[in-house]
């Protein structure tokens, strides 16, 4: 049981994403979510992430990592995804949200224009090169007029590639930024669509500290990072482990002795966010 006095010691700046769901309708090519489905599937039955899981993995997390709707697939695909936002927020975390939009609800957004949100980024429909398309109807377009017309200081919308024909006139151009795939997810991808990196040998560290920017996935259990679609490096349960505890774990200390160049499988290697570095990583205390 991880003590009052080291929930505050948590560093700022650490983020939990959630998974809300197994499996996503939106069919982002340059998303390997067939091959999170299928690892995830092998190890739970869950499909959604129960409100009360979410509440009793949250308890166990201190206010200061703040909490990021985004994962391994569309948040809002789980009905209870809003209520989630608004108990996180009400509880004191900083609240990020990366959404297609796909199963918000015109209620679900008055909702959340109501909380304080740090981050609200809009994944837009581009026209069918990599999403599904079809997906966009009335009640997207209406959203993303809704979206556009409420100001939220915090919203931006990013399409990679061009954005679908139906929407190209209702986010204004200065509005609307436009990006490309860049990332392979660790090697994951098809090279087709993403060449993937040469491995970085030796020690590395990660730009962006994604080791502290952990998944939650539907059965509690806690990945790496938003890079580890296959499940590769599991941290522990926030059902049975408390959040600091997953950093003192024999799992995170062997990560970091594979950052520090110790032989071994790590998925970073593959990363675009892997940077070769000869100084050692710190960031895992063994305990007896």
């Amino acid at each position: 049981m991880m003590l009052p006095e080291l929930r505050s010691a948590i560093p700022a700046g650490r983020v939990l994403e959630i998974t809300t769901t197994t499996g996503c309708i939106v069919g982002c090519s340059y998303c390997p979510q067939d091959k999170f489905a299928d690892r995830q599937r092998k190890v739970s039955h869950s499909k959604h992430l129960s409100l009360e899981d979410f509440k009793r993995c949250l308890a166990r997390v201190p206010t200061s990592v703040d909490i990021s709707f985004a994962g391994y697939s569309e948040p809002w695909l789980n009905p209870d995804c809003t209520e989630m936002v608004e108990h996180a927020s009400a509880r004191g975390h900083g609240i990020r949200i990366f959404t297609t939009l796909m199963g918000m609800k015109e209620r679900d957004l008055q909702r959340l224009q109501a909380l304080r949100l740090r981050v609200f980024v809009v994944h837009v429909f581009d026209d069918g090169t990599y999403m599904n398309s079809r997906l966009v109807g009335d009640q997207y377009r209406d959203l993303v007029r809704q979206l556009v017309d409420a100001k939220i200081p915090s919203i931006r919308f990013v399409v990679l590639g061009e954005a679908h024909p139906d929407i190209v006139d209702i986010i204004p151009a200065e509005a609307l930024v436009r990006s490309r795939p860049v990332s392979s997810r660790g090697g994951s991808l098809d090279p087709k669509i993403v060449e993937p990196r040469q491995p970085v040998v030796g020690a590395l560290t990660c730009v962006d500290e994604r080791q502290y920017r952990n998944v939650l996935l539907p059965n509690g259990d806690v990945t790496l990072c938003s890079m580890d679609f296959e499940r590769r490096h599991v941290l522990g349960n926030l059902l049975c482990d408390e959040y600091a505890d997953l950093f003192e774990s024999p799992f995170f200390c062997e990560i970091v002795d594979r950052m520090n160049g110790a032989d071994g499988f790590l998925l970073c290697r593959m990363c675009e966010y892997a940077d070769p570095k000869d100084r050692m990583l710190t960031g895992c205390r063994r305990t007896a």
